[in-house]
């Protein structure tokens, strides 16, 4: 496998002129070697199932499963659960699809699920979700065992996960983030490797997302915070298990205010220089979810309960730990109250719907033209 370019590598290019065309070039050759993938977020409950469906196109049709696992609190490290084999059948182009969580068919490993024929790709007795039985979050990291691939392209591996609250039904995805194998997480040279923005990186300046924030009277808005690896010390994802980054909002780019903006252009916000972070930073160790309400100041949430605004999530460098400066987070909005009871919600004040919403969106950050540019 080639070594991947740095992060800081990856800067000091820039710094000597490098076009985006050869950034572009490098980041061409870091996806022909990524066979493997990297799913941030994961969930287990007996209320909330993970559905992880992967697309194998390896002739040897090899899948590894890698979880690491913790309690939902943000300062336990994770447990790495080790490399187990699900499959090696000797043939590309199958699609498994698996409960990472093990809420369905816990009985046969949680896997394959919808009817799987199983006839040219089989599986056999094996157990595809984690071993932990509590309630839990984590990350997966899935790979095909090599660096090989048709037609030498290395784009074996494609992933998706459905986020599935069981109770109610309510629902939201995301794609699995492609990475060189036992490598740095692809994206994380500063974003301009990640296509789509998807790296939060402080390392370079690009550790920045712009967000709209509803009102937290009637809506929970909470962020899944995964710190990635940039590979600084040899350190690699399957590394992070006591990697941290610290999160907080911002009206500004520039992150020196806590706090955001409301509804009617006015900046509600506490300065906190010369503090390196705000009092309502939080810190998240290996994988984490924090609500809105938790990395603002309780001034701002109360002048913003009824109506919202908008601001910067920012990241920045952990407090303990392996300290990375770089995460990917996943924005969801929901209006379940502490997860029981279901909340009213009425956008324009005399219309209300009580149904349930569940909005999952990943945070894109301000370094590529059209994802969060403002």
């Amino acid at each position: 496998m080639k070594k991947s370019i740095g992060a800081r590598g990856f800067q000091t290019a820039k710094a000597l002129g490098v076009t985006g065309v050869v950034a572009m070039t490098a980041a061409v050759q870091q996806v022909a070697n990524a066979d493997a993938m990297l799913f941030p977020v994961m969930t287990r409950s007996s209320a909330v199932a993970t559905i992880v469906s992967v697309v194998n196109k390896d002739p040897q049709g090899v899948v590894n499963l890698n979880y690491f696992t913790k309690s939902p609190d943000l300062a336990t490290p994770c447990v790495d659960e080790g490399i187990k084999q699900v499959a090696a059948s000797g043939r590309a182009n199958d699609m498994v699809t698996f409960d990472a969580s093990g809420v369905f068919l816990a009985s046969e490993g949680s896997g394959p699920l919808f009817n799987d024929p199983q006839t040219l790709a089989p599986y056999g007795a094996v157990q595809f979700s984690t071993n932990n039985t509590g309630v839990a979050r984590g990350f997966l990291i899935v790979d095909d065992g090599d660096t090989s691939s048709e037609g030498g392209t290395g784009a074996d591996l494609y992933g998706e996960a459905i986020m599935l609250e069981i109770a109610g039904g309510a629902a939201f995805g995301y794609r699995a983030l492609n990475t060189a194998l036992d490598g740095p997480v692809l994206g994380n040279q500063g974003g301009l490797l990640a296509f789509l923005g998807e790296i939060l990186d402080q390392g370079i300046g690009t550790g920045v997302a712009g967000v709209a924030l509803l009102p937290p009277s009637e809506w929970t808005t909470r962020f899944f915070v995964t710190p990635v690896s940039d590979g600084a010390g040899g350190r690699t994802q399957r590394d992070c298990e006591t990697c941290s980054v610290s999160i907080y909002i911002s009206p500004d780019r520039a992150g020196t205010l806590a706090g955001m903006i409301d509804r009617d252009t006015v900046v509600r916000s506490e300065p906190f220089a010369p503090a390196p972070l705000p009092t309502a930073a939080k810190n998240v160790v290996c994988t984490g979810a924090v609500d809105m309400t938790d990395i603002l100041p309780q001034a701002v949430v109360n002048q913003v309960s009824n109506q919202g605004g908008w601001g910067y999530v920012q990241i920045r460098s952990g407090t303990s730990g392996n300290v990375e400066d770089s995460a990917v987070v996943l924005k969801l909005e929901y209006n379940l109250v502490d997860g029981f009871a279901t909340s009213t919600i009425s956008p324009d004040g005399s219309t209300s719907f009580t149904g349930t919403v569940n909005n999952g969106l990943w945070l894109r950050n301000i370094g590529l033209a059209g994802t969060s540019l403002f």
